[in-house]
């Protein structure tokens, strides 16, 4: 028997919102590969999405117009679009919509360089490299659409706060509680004695407070920001649970400053944003340059008697850090230069 919930259909994009389709947009073009941004609801500029990639340092922007419409795409709104790559300067325009395009559209479409993608070939490109997750965002917007607004035992939730889950993690060797909604972590404990049952609520995390997350085997890295950032580890019994929660919570964090590479060294976790690098140090305190200062990078050492470091070449005078050390060093250098073109 075909399990139908784990198909992509016509019916399910078209359920989403204009902006939640946008996100589901912005999410596949991230595991093909791109480094996607979807702009805030607020900034009105015409531009849904911007994608952009880089190999062996040929780098292409393209603006991404997302269009949940029943009805054809017509000539009006891919002339309207194609103006875009001259405005913003990048190197194409592309249209996404859940229905097709009229035969006027694709003409005008081939003149401009703007690349369609129709209902059809979206719900191929959605199966081929979201197989195992295409519908963890719709079902999580039905969810959120068909709950009452849910509990926590110790907490309050606010308005419009909806639970997600909850799974058990290790904190500092601690057995503790995750409890997700869509606005806040929370890190539960349960305070019994002998006369009385209750929990403690040792952390209440802010969804918008959060840069991103990172797992490796069993720990998990929350990565909060601020004047400075700051790392909360942990070990989850159920690291896929915790991760299906925390996937849920991306797109309220990912259109401000958000991470974009994470490792946890012998000695420090390292950490890059779309704004800034940072080094904590696990002996205490932390160094960070500001992606503005950063001129160029260049990989240098890697003798006999000494390992390869990647310096960072600038504007250094207010910042400590100017070398990194780490395992993949052309990763790094790659995500560097990448995240300073986009910025």
């Amino acid at each position: 028997m075909v399990d139908t919930m784990n198909i992509w259909t016509f019916n399910r994009l078209l359920g989403l919102e204009p902006y939640e389709f946008e996100e589901l947009l912005g999410h596949l073009f991230t595991q093909m590969g791109y480094r996607a941004e979807v702009t805030q609801r607020s900034r009105d500029t015409g531009v849904d999405i911007m994608i952009s990639i880089e190999n062996f340092g040929l780098s292409h922007t393209w603006i991404v117009q997302a269009k949940r419409y029943a009805e054809p795409v017509g000539v009006k709104e891919v002339r309207e679009y194609s103006s875009l790559r001259y405005r913003d300067n990048v190197d194409g325009v592309i249209i996404a919509t859940t229905s097709g395009f009229t035969k006027e559209a694709q003409k005008e479409a081939g003149d401009h360089n703007v690349k369609l993608i129709d209902g059809p070939l979206l719900l191929k490109m959605l199966e081929h490299y979201m197989p195992k997750d295409p519908d963890r965002r719709i079902q999580q917007h039905a969810l959120s659409e068909n709950r009452e607004i849910g509990t926590i035992e110790g907490t309050v939730l606010k308005q419009g706060e909806k639970t997600l889950g909850e799974t058990e993690v290790l904190l500092r060797g601690e057995r503790v509680l995750m409890a997700c909604t869509n606005k806040r972590i929370f890190l539960i404990k349960n305070a019994n004695s002998l006369i009385s049952k209750r929990r403690e609520v040792l952390h209440s995390i802010e969804v918008k407070d959060m840069l991103g997350w990172a797992h490796e085997m069993s720990s998990l890295h929350l990565v909060l920001g601020g004047i400075q950032i700051t790392v909360m580890s942990m070990r989850a019994r159920k690291l896929e649970h915790a991760v299906e929660m925390l996937e849920c919570l991306q797109q309220e964090y990912v259109r401000r400053e958000h991470l974009l590479k994470f490792e946890r060294t012998k000695d420090a976790f390292l950490i890059l944003t779309n704004k800034r690098i940072t080094k904590i140090h696990s002996s205490g305190g932390s160094d960070e340059i500001s992606l503005k200062n950063i001129l160029g990078t260049e990989l240098k050492g890697g003798g006999l008697l000494s390992r390869s470091k990647l310096l960072l070449m600038g504007n250094m005078k207010e910042n400590n850090l100017s070398e990194i050390d780490c395992a993949d060093l052309a990763s790094w250098k790659e995500a560097i230069e990448a995240a300073i073109r986009v910025g």
